[in-house]
C-alpha cells in the first residue's frame, strides 16, 4: 500500500508546499522528509539528489531509538532527537496526525542555527497537526 493513500489530499498538498517553501527559503535547509513511523516516506522536498525512501527509514529508525531511550530514562514520550555534527544538523521530530504516527526530518548545513531549524520543523508539524 501507498502511504499516500492514509492521508488527505489536502494535507499531502500542504506538507509538500510547506517542505518545499522551506527548502528553498535559503535557510539552509538541505531537506525535509514526512515519514510513517515504520520509515515509508509520505512527502519530501530535497535541495540534493538523494533517496528520501532511505532517509525516511533511517527518521524512523533514530525516532525509535529515542523513544527507547526517553522511555527507559522515565521520560516520556519522545518528541524529538537532535543529530548534531560537523557539517550540519538534523531534527528528527515525530508527532500524530489523526490515527497516524508520523516523523518528520529536517537537515540543515553547517550555517544553520540549531535553534532556528528546530523552531520550523515544529512549525511545521503544528501545522500539519491543524489539518
Amino acid at each position: 500500500m501507498d502511504p499516500t493513500e492514509l492521508f488527505p489530499a489536502l494535507f499531502l498538498n500542504i506538507a509538500n508546499r510547506k517542505s518545499r517553501e522551506l527548502v528553498e527559503a535559503s535557510l539552509g535547509i538541505n531537506a525535509v522528509v514526512l515519514a510513517t513511523i515504520d520509515g515509508f516516506s509520505v512527502t519530501s522536498a530535497l535541495a540534493y539528489a538523494s533517496d528520501p525512501a532511505r532517509i525516511s527509514a533511517l527518521a524512523s529508525s533514530i525516532a525509535s531509538i529515542g523513544s527507547v531511550a526517553t522511555q527507559e530514562a522515565g521520560l516520556g514520550r519522545c518528541m524529538s532527537v537532535i543529530l548534531n555534527t560537523e557539517q550540519g544538523l538534523a531534527v528528527v521530530r515525530q508527532f500524530q496526525h489523526g490515527s497516524h504516527d508520523l516523523v518528520l526530518i529536517l537537515v540543515a548545513d553547517g550555517q544553520s542555527l540549531l535553534a532556528q531549524a528546530m523552531y520550523h520543523a515544529n512549525q511545521l508539524v503544528k501545522e500539519l497537526i491543524s489539518l
